[in-house]
């Protein structure tokens, strides 16, 4: 083990071990006979990227429910670019954006709840409340990712749809099961 390293690091479990050798085999045997990798990597993503929100279209076509979520598209340029990197972890992916819509609709409502003459779930409205919430749930969702190390930037933008007021719910459960199926 390195020094400074942990034993709860998600990239030293022997799942994560596991993805990396695999993937790194696959890789280096695509490769092996290749000059210039580059635009085979580049394939690779835009293939994969694009697949991976066609099916959750398709699926959100199929279900009726809102799983197309624009943060969903940095997600899938992480995830196939840079897929051993701590942003490109599935387990980052689900929990920063799972959290990031909880901690802005709970700073939404929190917030409606002590200024309703403000109508923030009226997502049109914009005022001094709405900056409250915006600044608030930004800050909270980037503490909670540092403190639970699962950063994925692309979430940021996730609780800041959800404070602006633009989710409900049902959208909230879309969102993170459109995760669940692109991860």
């Amino acid at each position: 083990m390195r020094v400074g390293a942990t034993r709860n690091n998600p990239l030293h479990s022997p799942l994560y071990r596991l993805v990396r050798g695999v993937s790194r085999f696959q890789l280096r045997a695509a490769l092996r006979h290749v000059d210039d990798a580059k635009p085979l990597i580049m394939l690779y993503a835009m293939t994969c990227g694009a697949l991976a929100l066609g099916i959750i279209t398709a699926v959100s076509m199929w279900t009726r429910m809102p799983l197309l979520f624009p943060p969903l598209a940095p997600s899938a340029f992480i995830l196939f670019t840079t897929p051993l990197s701590p942003a490109g972890s599935p387990r980052n992916l689900i929990l920063s954006h799972s959290m990031a819509v909880a901690v802005g609709l709970l700073v939404l409502h929190g917030m409606n709840a002590l200024w309703p003459e403000a109508h923030l779930l009226d997502p049109t409205v914009i005022g001094v409340a709405r900056v409250a919430a915006i600044i608030v749930s930004m800050g909270l969702i980037t503490a909670l990712m540092i403190l639970l190390r699962c950063h994925h930037p692309p979430a940021a933008a996730s609780t800041t749809i959800a404070a602006m007021g633009f989710l409900d719910p049902l959208q909230a459960l879309g969102l993170i099961l459109a995760a669940v199926l692109l991860a």
